[in-house]
């Protein structure tokens, strides 16, 4: 297959497929339906992740948004099968290529990467994400649309960051962490948490 082979058939991977597409590297021509995901690529380009084998060396994009499940296919899929992960940058972006660390890392449209920072292996940096100058994010990082940190923030593994959250400058997040749409991190925020906002709001109905 001299196409891209997209590890997942759900919304994220077709919008990945179009990535993909806009930075040169090709139309997927498969689509692997993991289990429990809602499928939404093109039927005729699906085929079961359960049992598939791929031949080594070909070309994927790690095409689910779930951290947990991300580091399952990489360290059981993705390596075991000697895989290559693309690295896929958007035109619209500005990256500084040496800020990419390792394989397979994501960065939409209309990101900044800021000098010095460095972006870890199958990080995905969603559309219109900013990282500030000299921040490091490890590795299998979901960071939602519209994220942003400011200068000399640390992130570590395994986070999935939601909608529109923002790290303050200076800030230190540890791993395998979940944060809720529209948090707004000022303090260090140690690993395996789930981090909620304060205040929702809730919908009450008039008399």
């Amino acid at each position: 297959m001299s196409g891209l082979l997209a590890i997942g058939a759900g919304k994220f991977a077709v919008e990945l497929a179009r990535y993909a597409r806009d930075a040169g590297l090709g139309p997927v021509e498969r689509y692997l339906d993991l289990p429990g995901e809602e499928a939404h690529a093109p039927a005729e380009l699906r085929v079961p992740f359960d049992g598939y084998r791929p031949e080594p060396g070909t070309r994927v994009l790690l095409a689910t948004a779930d951290p947990v499940r991300r580091r399952e296919l990489i360290d059981c899929f993705v390596d075991a099968h000697a895989l290559v992960a693309e690295t896929l940058v958007h035109p619209t972006s500005v990256v500084d290529p040496a800020a990419l660390t390792g394989p397979g890392t994501v960065v939409g449209p209309f990101c900044h990467v800021g000098a010095g920072a460095v972006v870890g292996a199958h990080t995905v940096v969603h559309n219109h994400a900013s990282i500030g100058n000299h921040s490091t994010i490890g590795a299998n990082n979901f960071l939602a649309p519209n994220f942003h940190c400011g200068n000399s923030v640390t992130v570590g593994d395994d986070n999935f960051f939601g909608l529109s959250c923002t790290v303050a400058p200076g800030v230190a997040v540890g791993s395998a962490s979940r944060f809720q749409a529209g948090l707004v991190l000022f303090e260090d925020a140690p690993s395996r948490h789930s981090y909620l906002a304060a205040s929702r709001v809730k919908a009450l109905p008039l008399p």
